[in-house]
């Protein structure tokens, strides 16, 4: 299934109902969880969903609304159940409206570096699952290249020696494809946590000013440390708790490659 085909399937999804247990919309909502960009699409839908809901149980019916299809009154005047069918029929209109803006209406989100970086710091705080968990780094690359993801990539060896891996993520950001890989440095993980640094590797060409220079460039981003390189035509960038001494030992040997 595409984002394409999971946006159709979710548009007829309802939130706060019984779809959530329904098996048409199974294989969509999983994707949801792997592809941020759809995830982030059907949180908006849901929240459209929402308050147009909330708009309808807001429609006071009007008095002798009953009465008056029931006798089926004429008045010269617009009668109040007439009224309340085109304030429906208008506010229809308005919520097909609403969906075909929301449809084909992208909001504008930053495409620089920065806001890359940004997204991939915040994405390994998150919640999420790996698509496969394997300390076998041999395995990942294999997994990659089976999803056309990005699998041309060189590890330091310094993180290869340092830390161990624990599984990875074939994810996009902006239609671009990136690699995270998984890995545990360790330290104690949290409650819940299978790891405790994260490798995202993406193109150079994935925004507009990557980082030119295959030394590391030390960064705090969102209460990680992060380091970013790039060697060839792929850009890397690791991430951590900690500070800068505790993340080049992961990297020390990153000029040389």
């Amino acid at each position: 299934m595409t984002n394409d085909q999971a946006k159709d399937t979710l548009r007829l999804y309802r939130p706060g109902t019984a779809d959530a247990a329904d098996p048409a919309f199974v294989e969509a909502l999983e994707l949801c969880e792997r592809e941020p960009e759809l995830k982030k699409w059907f949180a908006e839908h849901c929240a459209l969903y929402a308050a147009l809901r909330l708009k309808f149980k807001q429609i006071t019916v009007p008095e002798g609304f009953k009465e008056q299809i029931i006798a089926e009154r004429r008045v010269h005047a617009v009668p109040l159940w007439q009224r309340a069918v085109l304030a429906v029929g208008a506010l229809a209109a308005l919520v097909l409206l609403a969906s075909t803006i929301r449809r084909n209406w992208r909001p504008a989100e930053p495409g620089d570096f920065a806001a890359y970086r940004s997204y991939m710091d915040g994405f390994a705080q998150r919640a999420y699952g790996m698509d496969t968990n394997t300390t076998d780094l041999n395995d990942i690359r294999t997994y990659f290249a089976q999803k056309n993801a990005i699998a041309d990539y060189v590890l330091p060896a310094s993180l290869e020696q340092n830390a161990k891996a624990a599984g990875c993520v074939a994810m996009t950001w902006h239609g671009k494809n990136v690699s995270m890989i998984c890995f545990q440095s360790g330290r104690p993980l949290k409650p819940n946590n299978d790891s405790d640094l994260w490798l995202f590797i993406t193109d150079r060409s994935t925004t507009p000013d990557n980082p030119t220079s295959p030394t590391p460039h030390f960064e705090k981003v969102n209460g990680l440390i992060t380091a970013s390189w790039t060697v060839g035509n792929r850009t890397y960038v690791l991430a951590a708790e900690g500070d800068e001494q505790f993340l080049s030992k992961f990297v020390s040997d990153k000029a040389v490659l």
